[in-house]
């Protein structure tokens, strides 16, 4: 028998995640981290998991008030398949000046590992986050999850699993933090229904939803279907901050997830930049800190934290 062949989809996820990571780390130091707030401390690379790998780590960032402080897991995007904590540094440094332990999660990607791998990381993170928390002055009964696209979704799945414990046993997450501890989400142009979003005509996102879910297509619905955040939205799902953009191809998805929220009475806020008012606003905004959008993002974010960190 001859050797099976790697599929090309597989090869150029990982030329797509070769030339994004050049570009991203060029990016991060010229204009996304630029005029960053001062903060407290920041411990860098602390492994979230024991024996974990290169991914499994995350960045601590102290606030330069006085503790206690509320802590608040951000989890970055990238379609599962790119992106690093480092490109985040100045928004978690932002969410820090103003009293919040943050930690920024790495997290292992595809299409190496898929949805149970990446989802196991994200909860072993929030883990780590609460159970260290009391030793950088932070305070374990007041904790918020926050991401953008792909982290939005991971933010918002932990959620789910921490509401329902038998969706994290089924995809290998044997534990979560107490629902009652989770203050509130952040939710930054993110994907909520792995169902649909394939067809939402973003960039690559046939080759990013095949590389996180598989190629079998029983395997894929399968894993569309169970890890959906969607379908796990109760009337005690945590108050979300949500933030889209009419020009984001994901747009649809932000919406219909903030619609099931208000049906089923969860507590939400939703900032819907348009297309005419606010025309920078492609996926990924918030990371443009100098625009419009990126600071009405930012400000409303804040603002939902301060009426729920006490």
């Amino acid at each position: 028998m001859g050797e099976e062949k790697i599929p090309y989809s597989t090869v150029f996820a990982y030329l797509f995640k070769l030339h994004w990571a050049a570009g991203e780390r060029i990016l991060r130091v010229l204009l996304l981290n630029r005029r960053a707030p001062e903060v407290g401390d920041i411990e860098r690379n602390v492994s979230y998991v024991e024996r974990g790998g290169r991914l499994q780590k995350l960045d601590v960032f102290v606030p330069p008030s006085e503790p206690p402080y509320p802590v608040l897991v951000y989890i970055h995007g990238g379609g599962n398949h790119v992106g690093d904590k480092r490109t985040y540094d100045r928004i978690c440094r932002t969410f820090a000046s103003h009293g919040y332990l943050v930690c920024n999660a790495n997290y292992r990607m595809a299409p190496r590992c898929g949805y149970r791998e990446q989802l196991q990381d994200a909860a072993a993170a929030v883990s780590w986050a609460r159970a260290h928390a009391q030793g950088y002055g932070g305070d374990a009964e007041r904790v918020f999850l926050a991401g953008d696209s792909a982290g939005a979704y991971h933010a918002a799945m932990y959620a789910a699993e921490a509401l329902h414990p038998e969706v994290g046993q089924a995809l290998g997450v044997p534990s979560c933090i107490p629902p009652a501890c989770i203050r509130g989400l952040l939710l930054f142009y993110g994907v909520y229904d792995l169902v649909t979003v394939g067809d939402c005509g973003f960039p690559f996102g046939r080759m990013l939803i095949t590389g996180f879910l598989g190629r079998d297509p029983e395997l894929f619905r399968e894993g569309a279907e169970l890890a959906s955040p969607v379908r796990y939205i109760t009337p005690d799902f945590p108050p979300c901050f949500l933030a889209t953009s009419e020009i984001d191809q994901l747009h649809s998805q932000t919406l219909e997830f903030a619609r099931i929220l208000e049906e089923r009475g969860v507590e939400s806020e939703l900032l819907n930049l348009t297309r005419k008012e606010h025309p920078l606003t492609y996926h990924g905004f918030l990371n443009f800190w100098y625009t419009r959008g990126a600071a009405l993002a930012m400000d409303g974010a804040l603002r939902f934290l301060a009426r729920r960190r006490e």
